[in-house]
């Protein structure tokens, strides 16, 4: 008798996971969320501890206006981290709207650009990448996607938590340069950036300061749809790699 109530309660599991989430929706979109919000904090966590650790090793720039040389502060840590998760995904940097590398961004410890230890770059490149496909792999195993079509479709879920991330980090982590040594970087590492508008070069001082942060567009279309969408539709494939290739077989044989 107690097997037999064992059975139904597992059949009553397997219809509630099988039900549509979402007021319909055939999508597991909240499923997918969490899967993606977990895939975008150990991304950041990553990059944010070996960013913390370069910090340690590098050297800030050196104001030497005034009576004596003063140190300046390297660019906080955790704006540093979300610079090297959005430049993984490809997303460029500007420096008061012009174009700056990420390298040559003063003050900046950003762990894709000073990596700390050797293969640490190939370490944030595998876990970057790893993640999304992790996730795309996970929430279309979870739902027990049925072929290719569904499980591309569930695979597209992980994505909000990406263009979230994305959005919040173009906005928010930013920096401002202020003191005449990290500004004259900014201007060297930055040409089309007219001097005579940030900096009075007699006296020494700073006329304007220059911010810097990511792109907003690149950060959305890049870090925040793109990458993340491709990646984890592949790690969604892979949960159907025979289907897919009895598809692909079937599909040259149409052809010839």
């Amino acid at each position: 008798m107690s097997d037999g109530k064992q059975l139904d309660y597992e059949d009553e599991s397997d219809v509630q996971r099988q039900v549509p989430q979402d007021g319909g929706s055939d999508l597991p979109v909240k499923e997918g969320a969490v899967f993606g919000a977990i895939a975008v904090v150990a991304t950041y966590l990553t990059h944010l501890f070996l960013t913390m650790i370069a910090s340690a090793r590098t050297m800030p720039e050196v104001n030497t206006t005034g009576d004596s040389p003063v140190m300046t502060d390297l660019v906080g840590s955790w704006i540093a981290a979300g610079w090297s998760y959005l430049g993984m995904f490809g997303v460029g940097f500007e420096a008061n709207g012009e174009s700056i590398v990420l390298g040559n961004i003063p003050n900046n410890a950003a762990a894709l650009t000073n990596t700390p230890f050797l293969f640490s770059g190939v370490i944030l490149f595998a876990v970057t990448v790893g993640t999304v496909m992790a996730a795309g792999y996970g929430i279309a195993r979870y739902t027990d996607a049925d072929g290719p079509v569904e499980a591309a479709k569930a695979g597209i879920t992980v994505v909000p938590p990406y263009l979230v991330f994305a959005a919040l980090a173009a906005f928010v982590m930013t920096t401002t340069f202020s003191d005449y040594a990290t500004v004259m970087s900014a201007l060297e590492a930055v040409p089309v950036l007219e001097s005579d508008q940030f900096i009075d070069a007699q006296e020494q001082t700073v006329t304007s300061d220059i911010e810097v942060g990511p792109s907003t567009s690149d950060a959305i279309l890049f870090a925040g749809i793109v990458f993340p969408a491709v990646f984890a539709i592949v790690g969604a494939l892979i949960t159907q790699g025979e289907d897919i290739i009895d598809a692909a077989i079937a599909k040259v044989d149409e052809q010839t």
